[in-house]
């Protein structure tokens, strides 16, 4: 498992919430710990990508606090900001609040590991200051990582701020899209400032396969942007995009690892792909300039973990081509997002699964996108849903092809799903 993947996991698995497609909203019921509602095939400017959104009350406290820091800074990129003793404190505070959190001590540990030194909170804490709180030079202009990829910052100045947009810098955190998106934030209810003009994949198959990962967004958007005059600037946001779902501290783990060790700059994440860019600022070269994921493909393949139970699951008399051979219905530890199916191609040629789907057996469907099965191949694919689908008793896991035609069902007892880690043969 990667260092991206085990920040992602630590983060669900405290102040993070779900990403989920909004046609898989049926699932609300079990997703206990908050939610987001992606809805990339919204139309118009008044469309909701963001559909819907709830951070539970427990996992609140450091996105009010990263809220707080949002109006620290100025629209105008000519500007370095005056740091007020206020914004100063918050900035204290924000950053404390965080450093104990799963994400940031993940990150912390393998940084120790990576570098070959011990690494303290208070380590940390500069870290996390140097790197995404310096202000620094970004060619003629000055910035900060935070402010940059949590804040958006405009390009150039306007010269009719009201009606004239001009380009928007930065821009990379889900929570404050959905806020300036007319979003709620406990009572407090935000002005609608945003206009979406739609998702900017990179077409054809990549756009097919964006729309069915609802950890990632990719888009154009205008955004009504207020300045320090109360006055607003329209800003135009011609491709950008942002992980979904992952907290404050979250996105800046990712940084952190980013940034200052080995880990690289590509990532998987719940089985997608991504190129994790990042950008310095010229007169510091672990200070983030900018930092954001670019989704390349979502294969879910290769993913197989625990030993194969050898007794045979209850097979049926299908005769398709493409079969399931085996599934990881138990996975060890937390099961979201990493149960799996291996399917194998029978024939002689290689099968398109393109808009196959897996159905669970609580009626849950997964999709393929994009996905070739070769000749006397077999493939893993990891389901990539934000909560667990198959039942740790027994259960039916049914292949359907693009016209919903059933081409396998396998069954398996609850002894089988009993044994938590074992891949099940059929």
């Amino acid at each position: 498992m990667s260092i991206y993947q085990e920040i992602w996991d630590a983060d669900q698995a405290e102040n993070g919430i779900k990403a989920l497609r909004k046609k898989d909203q049926s699932q609300l019921g079990e997703a206990k710990v908050g939610y987001v509602l992606v809805d990339e095939e919204a139309r118009g400017p008044d469309g909701k990508v963001l559909a819907e959104v709830e951070i539970p009350p427990e996992k609140s406290s450091t996105y009010d606090l990263c809220r707080k820091l949002f109006d620290n800074y100025a629209l105008d990129p000519a500007l370095r900001e005056e740091v007020t003793e206020g914004d100063s404190i918050e900035e204290r505070e924000f950053i404390r609040t965080i450093i104990p959190t799963k994400p940031i001590q993940v990150a912390k540990e393998f940084i120790a590991r990576d570098l070959g030194q011990t690494v303290t909170d208070t380590d940390l804490t500069l870290m996390i200051k140097k790197t995404w709180f310096y202000q620094g030079k970004a060619g003629s202009k000055f910035a900060s990582g935070f402010e940059h990829v949590f804040v958006g910052e405009q390009k150039e100045k306007g010269d009719q701020p009201d009606t004239q947009a001009v380009a928007l810098g930065g821009y990379h955190f889900w929570y404050k899209y959905y806020l300036d998106d007319g979003g709620k934030d406990g009572n407090i209810l935000f002005n609608d400032r945003i206009d979406y003009s739609g998702t900017r994949y990179g077409g054809g198959n990549q756009t097919k396969q964006g729309l069915l990962v609802p950890e990632v967004v990719t888009l154009s958007f205008r955004w009504e942007a207020p300045d320090s005059n109360r006055r607003s600037q329209l800003l135009n946001k011609k491709i950008g995009g942002f992980w979904v779902g992952c907290s404050p501290e979250g996105l800046i783990a990712l940084g952190l690892v980013r940034v200052i060790t080995s880990a690289g700059s590509s990532a998987v994440i719940n089985g997608s792909t991504y190129d994790v860019k990042f950008f310095p600022l010229s007169d510091n070269s672990q200070s983030i300039r900018t930092f954001y994921p670019v989704f390349r493909r979502s294969d879910f393949n290769n993913i197989n973990s625990g030993e194969v139970v050898t007794e045979p699951g209850l097979s049926s008399d299908l005769k398709g081509d493409v079969r399931i051979a085996a599934a990881l219905v138990n996975p060890e530890g937390n099961e979201s997002g990493r149960e799996t199916v291996t399917l194998i191609n029978l024939a002689p040629n290689r099968i398109d699964l393109d808009n196959w789907k897996i159905k669970a057996p609580n009626g849950w469907e997964f999709t393929f996108a994009d996905v070739t099965l070769e000749a006397g191949v077999s493939r893993t694919f990891r389901m990539s849903s934000p909560s667990p689908q198959f039942r740790n008793k027994n259960g039916a896991i049914t292949l359907l092809d693009s016209d919903e035609k059933v081409i396998d069902r396998v069954s398996y007892s609850s002894e089988q799903a009993g044994r938590e880690g074992y891949t099940i043969k059929f």
